[in-house]
């Protein structure tokens, strides 16, 4: 596999965990069937949509689950030392 075929398999592996993680903590409803265009070269079309495919619901879940312990943790940070940053 060429380097270019690599890069847009993991490219769709990394926009489907963006767009999916992202719809979820938003509560947005999400269509992995719909997958976008990333490139006119059927090649590397192909190798992008076998990225998007891979994505398993495990690895969301995790994904959601990290952002959320994140979430939760900056929000206790938050109430027990106030604001942060400068802020």
């Amino acid at each position: 596999m060429g380097s270019n075929w690599e890069w847009s398999y993991r490219k769709g592996r990394d926009d489907r965990m963006k767009q999916e993680v992202d719809a979820r903590m938003h509560n947005m409803p999400f269509d992995p069937r719909k997958i976008p265009l990333h490139s006119h070269c059927g090649t590397m079309q192909s190798y992008f949509n076998k990225g998007w495919q891979s994505v398993r619901a495990i690895d969301i879940q995790l994904r959601v689950d990290g952002q959320q312990i994140y979430k939760n943790a900056r929000a206790a940070l938050k109430k027990r030392f106030g604001e942060s940053n400068g802020r």
